[in-house]
């Protein structure tokens, strides 16, 4: 540990521009702080980025606390790049931040493909920083294997410590192949979180789900369509030293869930998700080992809809199948997944800038390794019926919308090409995958 500094000579102040930036870090460690100036910030609002800042006028400085501020204006993601100058003086230090935003609001044409419905495009507007607040608000209209329109919204510091806000309203029209009816789904959940100290995570959760299909015995209710509502909340932990590329850290939640019982609607069933991830180093490399337990105790097409069933295979579940093969095959009302990904960095992220408007992007490859179960009776629960799959791909790291994956998967049938978007761990998450 360097011991704190209190005055520097003069000449070092004047040769100052020739050290680099981590040389005069150390140089200066333990001065105090004599302001910190925010550049570049057109949009953001001020108090948006103080907030993250432990560096602050009055402390002493030191270059891991910086080095953590910064990161922590990452990941707010709507940042394409971040710099750092050091001026001392005699006695002091003044530092400045200086921030590139990406574009506060972006119209574009958008895609989705899953392993259920194939391609959707249409239209899409994005805002990573509405009203310059870190606000995030998307919208999109999709057409093709699913037509689907969606509104998202996200405040994720309110207020207190880390207080959000989030509220999806999204609706799909589909052919639903694996249950066997044309389905319609209206879905709006929203959402509000807190942080507990600087690791701890809580949130409460309601649900409104609204499923219309084209054949009534696909349905709960003797007539009309389906009506789930649904609350329940979440503990976790997040140590990640990334959000958006994490290398080192973990992950984990565990969301319970009642649909029905006391609440109005059709259904009567509980839901948990233990959801843990590990990101370790190696290096520059990432292990990632992750594993995922869904369970929905309740009897399938009295108290739990048959169309909650998990259907194993596909790019978001258990690469190496497809879902159309393997899920009329391995399905029921529990799953259990795992995974372990061995992630290299290619192309390190870097700052483009196309008609004044700029963005940071990464390459990384990955070799990968997936387990899943699926059950619904006790005796179903036997690991001789888990399938594996290993592959290996490409993830394009784009701000915003976390990554692009290019994969190629193998299992028991052969070899099997996928593209997505997001984390395989994220999106086994969702009932459309």
């Amino acid at each position: 540990m360097l011991k704190r500094i209190t005055t520097i000579p003069k000449v070092l102040v004047l040769l100052s521009l020739a050290f680099s930036f981590e040389s005069l870090a150390e140089v200066v460690h333990g001065l105090p702080v004599a302001g910190v100036e925010i550049r570049g910030a057109h949009y953001t609002r001020d108090f948006v980025i103080r907030r993250e800042l432990e560096t602050r006028a009055g402390e002493f400085f030191d270059p891991v606390t910086l080095a953590a501020d910064l990161q922590r204006l990452d990941n707010l993601d709507i940042f394409s790049s971040l710099k750092t100058q050091l001026h001392p003086s005699a006695d002091s230090v003044h530092v400045v931040v200086i921030v590139r935003e990406l574009p506060p609001m972006v119209p574009y044409i958008s895609y989705d493909v899953n392993d259920q419905d194939g391609w959707s495009f249409g239209p899409a507007m994005k805002s990573v920083n509405l009203l310059g607040q870190d606000i995030f608000l998307a919208g999109y209209a999709l057409f093709g294997g699913r037509d689907s329109f969606l509104l998202d919204l996200s405040q994720p510091w309110w207020g207190g410590n880390h207080v959000s806000f989030d509220l999806d309203a999204s609706r799909n029209i589909r052919d639903n192949e694996l249950d066997g009816f044309r389905e319609t789904t209206t879905v709006l959940t929203p959402r509000i979180g807190v942080w507990i100290g600087q690791h701890g995570r809580a949130s409460v959760v309601a649900s409104y789900m609204r499923v219309g299909a084209d054949r009534q015995s696909a349905l709960l209710s003797q007539q009309g369509d389906d009506q789930l509502f649904r609350l329940g909340g979440s503990v976790g932990y997040d140590s990640r030293d990334a959000w958006g590329n994490p290398h080192r850290g973990w992950l984990s939640e565990l969301e319970i869930s009642k649909t029905g019982g006391l609440l109005p609607g059709d259904g009567d069933f509980w839901t948990v998700h233990a959801d843990a991830r590990r990101f370790q180093p190696v290096g520059d490399h990432t292990v990632v080992l992750a594993g995922l337990m869904s369970l929905q105790p309740g009897e399938s097409g009295r108290q739990l809809p048959s169309y909650m069933d998990y259907h194993l295979g596909g790019a978001n579940s258990l690469r190496g199948y497809a879902v159309d093969d393997l899920g009329p095959e391995l399905f029921g009302t529990h799953q259990l997944l795992s995974t372990l990904e061995y992630r290299v960095p290619l192309v390190r992220p870097w700052e483009i800038t196309i008609f004044g408007l700029s963005a940071d992007i990464g390459i990384g490859g990955t070799l990968f390794v997936d387990g899943g179960l699926a059950w619904t009776d006790r005796d179903e629960f036997d690991l001789q019926r888990g399938k594996l799959g290993v592959g290996t791909g490409l993830r394009v790291l784009m701000p915003a919308v976390d990554m692009t994956r290019f994969e190629v998967g193998y299992g028991e049938d052969g070899w099997r090409f996928y593209l997505a978007t997001f984390s395989k761990m994220q999106a086994q998450r969702w009932r459309l995958r």
